[in-house]
């Protein structure tokens, strides 16, 4: 599979940027240029989503397999990933199924563990969508304003909305989306003795629950070098809502 990415900066060191569900490259877009001042930065649309191929089946040893290949075809022997929510996950089973292809981790606002969230109620708002009446992306907007109230949630939404032919279009692969979703809820199982050794930072922001401290010990379980830090004035999405802040723990983690 081909992945869709976007390079900036050079260096020595490489960091592979994966974004989360609903998303795609772009929404990192500022991070990345504020890295690439000084590294080189691959920022991927993960499968079944932005410009990426889509695929029949989902997991997180699947995706990770593609980010494996991807990694070969760039001749990068190593590299750094750094991964938000789904693509943090898909960034672990990486570095615990293959951990000579990376250098460190950086995992954004997720841990190795199951959760139990609404994607399906949103996967089912998009789907409820009639593609036929919309003109425009606000006309979307309208049709989803009943089932995602939060106007900020529907913005990030309708970015995969996208304009084809005569009309419009999800650029997510939402069937597949659908059918692998509690795959992407959850996190493969390893064996009890795996783990990867080499430095991970956990950042998590202050206002979101996605690395309670409940989850810690399977953190350090599975990553014994982590280091679990909190951005202040964020949640979910910190490099959003706290670029400064999240960028300072990130930097100070590659020079070290």
């Amino acid at each position: 599979m081909k992945l869709a990415y976007r390079e900036l900066g050079s260096g020595d060191q490489a960091i592979v940027i994966l974004h989360g569900l609903f998303g795609a490259g772009r929404n990192w877009i500022s991070i990345a240029r504020r890295l690439a001042v000084s590294h080189r930065i691959l920022l991927l649309d993960l499968p079944n989503h932005g410009e990426s191929q889509w695929t029949d089946q989902l997991s997180y040893e699947l995706l990770a397999q593609e980010i494996k290949d991807f990694l070969n075809q760039q001749k990068l022997k190593k590299a750094t990933l750094l991964g938000h929510s789904m693509g943090g996950k898909i960034a672990m089973t990486v570095a615990l199924t293959k951990p000579e292809l990376i250098t460190q981790l950086i995992v954004v606002d997720i841990a190795p563990v199951k959760y139990n969230h609404n994607n399906l109620s949103i996967i089912s708002a998009l789907e409820a969508v009639d593609l036929k009446l919309v003109k425009n992306r606000n006309d979307a907007d309208i049709q989803l304003k009943a089932s995602i109230p939060d106007e900020t949630m529907r913005g990030f939404l309708l970015q995969n909305l996208v304009r084809f032919d005569d009309g419009y279009r999800w650029r997510i692969n939402i069937p597949t989306l659908r059918a692998g979703m509690p795959n992407i809820e959850g996190f493969p199982a390893f064996p009890e003795k795996t783990s990867c050794e080499h430095r991970a930072l956990f950042i998590a922001g202050a206002q979101s629950d996605f690395i309670g401290q409940c989850y810690h010990n399977e953190i350090y379980r599975l990553f014994p070098n982590a280091r679990v830090v909190l951005v202040d004035n964020a949640g979910h999405w910190l490099h959003a809502d706290n670029p400064e802040g999240f960028l300072d723990y990130v930097e100070k983690f590659l020079d070290a």
